[in-house]
């Protein structure tokens, strides 16, 4: 809803609102609580203001430290699958396009923020990753175009 009211507030100032949110997905990523995001088995898609659709990647962006140790790294998610369902509108995620499977990581203990990782490689979880490979031939480029 907050997002929604964003792009109509930005509709009246003549800003290409859905360029500006093209280039942030594929820069730093949209937290998933504030993104109207929707899922379906095919991908995880993003309302733009010019009233189309983008698929997004979703992936944990901080992670607690006592879970990064004994959990490992966090997955990344294209679809439907059963973690993206759980999460699509939590704080820590971010929706974002990434195609060299680099990824900005913040490790917290508590609420301090202990380790950050700038262009950590991540990798997607194995349904996901079955999509990718059954779907689009593994081409990440090929799955945000279709």
């Amino acid at each position: 809803m907050f997002f929604q009211k964003t792009i109509e507030s930005c509709h009246t100032k003549q800003i290409n609102l859905t360029s500006e949110i093209l280039k942030i997905l594929q820069t730093s990523g949209i937290a998933a609580n504030l993104a109207d995001l929707t899922l379906d088995e095919n991908g995880i898609y993003l309302p733009l203001p010019n009233q189309t659709t983008t698929k997004v990647m979703l992936y944990q962006a901080k992670i607690q430290e006592s879970l990064f140790r004994t959990q490992g790294e966090p997955l990344v998610h294209l679809s439907a699958c059963g973690e993206s369902l759980k999460n699509y509108k939590n704080a820590d995620f971010l929706a974002i396009i990434r195609t060299d499977m680099q990824f900005f990581l913040g490790i917290y203990s508590h609420k301090i923020q202990t380790k950050i990782f700038n262009q950590k490689p991540l990798n997607l979880c194995p349904h996901c990753h079955n999509l990718l490979h059954r779907s689009y031939q593994g081409n990440l480029q090929l799955f945000f175009e279709k």
